[in-house]
């Protein structure tokens, strides 16, 4: 349904598959006048501050050398929640070098997304429906892993659907690393999609891990967090002796889950 054929194998429970894109549905247009590694590239920095200043210096470069105009840019924050705090050292630092942005939706008005001198910055939400030439997508971490996991790869999908050109993917932290050698990974395999299908019990594994949670079982998963952080932190004289008066069953299942 979103374009892709069978290569090799069959989509059948525990049966190896390989899925390709053809030329109908991904039309090789770009790849004749550009390098693959130009037009997608997923980069990794060792902190926030690397990942900001690359930006920032990135869409100067953009502006001033590559002829792009404002509106042809977009930076797409990961996290929706916090977005408005995440991109505003990189907004800053444009500021600094005299190139305009605007947080869409909040420093425009709801019905204006992209104006002609100023960079957009963006949460995936606003992003819908909006495509530009190049598009950064910031902090691209948040979506490796970690609880609803559908709903974040959903997100880093969506926000490389916006690009007409150019992407980056930028993150910064282990979790980007990993991100960025499963892209590498996906590449060298000529953007093929190798994979054994999963049986049912599998599938139903992954909805039940990766689904997304109601308001009341996100509070509840942050108590047993925060419950657990207390009781890792607390004296290890006190720990021994609390693990000590578990039952063996217990014991185990404390096993099993460290494993």
């Amino acid at each position: 349904d979103i374009g892709y054929d069978i290569a090799e194998g069959e989509l059948k429970e525990g049966k190896f598959v390989k899925l390709i894109r053809t030329n109908e549905t991904s039309p090789p247009f770009l790849e004749s006048h550009s390098d693959i590694d130009d037009l997608i590239m997923f980069k990794t920095f060792n902190n926030n501050q690397e990942q900001i200043e690359w930006l920032v210096k990135e869409i100067e470069n953009n502006l001033k050398n590559d002829e792009l105009r404002y509106d042809d840019i977009m930076v797409i924050h990961t996290n929706p929640k916090d977005t408005k705090i995440a991109v505003g050292k990189a907004r800053e630092l444009l500021f600094e070098r005299k190139i305009n942005s605007n947080l869409a939706g909040v420093t425009t008005t709801p019905d204006v997304f992209f104006e002609e001198n100023a960079i957009v910055f963006t949460g995936i939400y606003r992003a819908k429906g909006n495509e530009a030439a190049m598009i950064y997508v910031i902090n691209g971490q948040e979506c490796f892993k970690g609880s609803e996991l559908d709903k974040k790869r959903n997100i880093l999908f969506t926000a490389m659907t916006r690009s007409k050109a150019w992407i980056r993917v930028l993150g910064y932290g282990p979790n980007m690393k990993k991100l960025e050698e499963e892209f590498n990974r996906i590449k060298v395999n000529n953007f093929s999609l190798n994979f054994t299908y999963p049986t049912e019990e599998e599938r139903n594994k992954m909805k039940l891990v990766n689904r997304d949670m109601s308001q009341a079982e996100r509070k509840n998963k942050e108590k047993k967090r925060k419950d657990l952080r207390k009781a890792i932190n607390i004296d290890d004289e006190v720990l021994k002796e609390l693990v000590a008066e578990l039952s063996e069953e217990d014991k185990e299942k404390l096993k099993k889950s460290l494993e």
